[in-house]
């Protein structure tokens, strides 16, 4: 997949801005605070249907407007174009998706047509903080390539929501007994179980498949010294490998669970067992020595290890879609050499060069000497107070 032209109007910096990418290399630099992280965020919201950042719409209108539109125009790997575009009017309650003069009513439906992956200084957050932004990290990795998973999770959540709205109101209100709200979360049990098992699964599943490219993007960039290890812990799981993909005793055990936690479900309003709980852990094996990322990892073994980790993401989605018409995804690179000592900063650009169209936002424009020579094209973009100024 191929991003060939992104036209913004009135999002962040920008009043009216177009751009023409390379289908290899988009270097971006400028100073902070001029935009450059404004165009991967249109990007993303193109593709994932929200920003990257997590930011609201109404924060992304240009000061003293009132709306703001996003157009893409992508090109697949079967030379088929698709023209995206993503509205928002301040005056409306939702954001408009249209494709091709076909507006998207359901985002489950339209996430994993256009691939991404995106790698930024918030993802230090992955290590450094709490377990649902690594959780979210991987719903979206895995919902990217698998629709089985995205529409499972979507009816998880939803009756999770439901379950937790009934809590919340008996907390507050008392309108039910306690037999009576028993009887009631039982049934929102039961229905959540099925769900909550294929939810497991697949991302027990997943750590399998994903740890291969996890060690290899992070030897390629530190050398066999290290090794990357992701877990996934659950409540429901035991550490016995023979029963930890046993459908029916995990669903056993989850039930129990389920079970054991209902009472503290009544009295704190919300609900504490399941996948929506369950965590990745980060470790890292040290010559030979075990440790977890999150406590006992320094900042450049943090930055080291994200890095490796969105690198692995993109091989992942690409070995997955490498048969399909959608092609390799699009990768985002925002401020990603900061704090990086030269060695790694080739390591990285040298790990690169093989995939699909590469975006690089900067504020020193050196970094560029450690990356044109190794692609075949490569589009040069200088950015002052939300405007473009191409340099080649």
């Amino acid at each position: 997949m191929i991003l060939e032209e992104l036209y913004l109007a009135d999002f962040k910096n920008y009043n009216k801005c177009s751009f023409s990418f390379s289908p290899k290399l988009n270097f971006i630099y400028g100073e902070n605070g001029n935009g450059k992280t404004n165009i991967l965020e249109a990007v993303s919201m193109l593709c994932y249907t929200k920003s990257f950042l997590l930011n609201a719409e109404a924060d992304c209108v240009k000061y003293g407007e009132n709306a703001f539109e996003i157009t893409g125009k992508f090109r697949n790997s079967v030379h088929g174009s698709n023209t995206v575009k993503f509205i928002y009017h301040n005056n409306e309650t939702q954001k408009q998706i249209i494709c091709d003069n076909d507006k998207v009513t359901r985002s489950n439906e339209f996430l994993g047509r256009f691939p991404l992956v995106v790698l930024s200084p918030y993802d230090l957050k992955l290590t450094m903080g709490q377990q649902q932004e690594r959780r979210r990290n991987f719903d979206l990795l895995i919902s990217q390539v698998s629709r089985v998973y995205l529409n499972d999770l979507r009816k998880y959540s939803k009756i999770i929501k439901q379950k937790n709205a009934l809590l919340k109101e008996n907390l507050i209100q008392k309108r039910y007994s306690y037999n009576e709200l028993k009887d009631l979360l039982t049934v929102w049990n039961s229905e959540l179980l099925e769900l909550a098992v294929k939810i497991m699964l697949r991302r027990l599943d997943f750590i399998e498949e994903f740890k291969t490219y996890l060690a290899a993007s992070f030897a390629g960039i530190v050398g066999d010294k290290y090794l990357p290890v992701i877990n996934y812990e659950s409540e429901a799981l035991t550490s016995d490998t023979d029963e930890v993909k046993d459908v029916d005793h995990i669903k056993e055990k989850l039930n129990i669970l389920l079970e054991t936690k209902l009472d503290a479900e009544i009295k704190r309003g919300i609900s504490l067992a399941g996948p929506h709980r369950d965590n990745y852990i980060f470790l890292m094996n040290k010559s030979g020595e075990m440790f977890e990322m999150r406590t006992f990892a320094s900042q450049g073994e943090h930055k080291t290890f994200v890095v490796a980790l969105k690198l692995s993401e993109f091989s992942y989605i690409s070995e997955y879609l490498k048969h399909s018409n959608t092609g390799a995804p699009v990768l985002l690179l925002d401020d990603v050499f900061s704090e990086l000592d030269k060695n790694r900063i080739n390591k990285i650009s040298g790990l690169i060069t093989g995939f699909n169209q590469v975006f690089i936002t900067t504020t020193e424009k050196e970094h560029l000497n450690s990356l044109k020579d190794n692609f075949s094209d490569t589009r040069i973009f200088h950015i002052v107070n939300g405007s473009s100024q191409s340099v080649n």
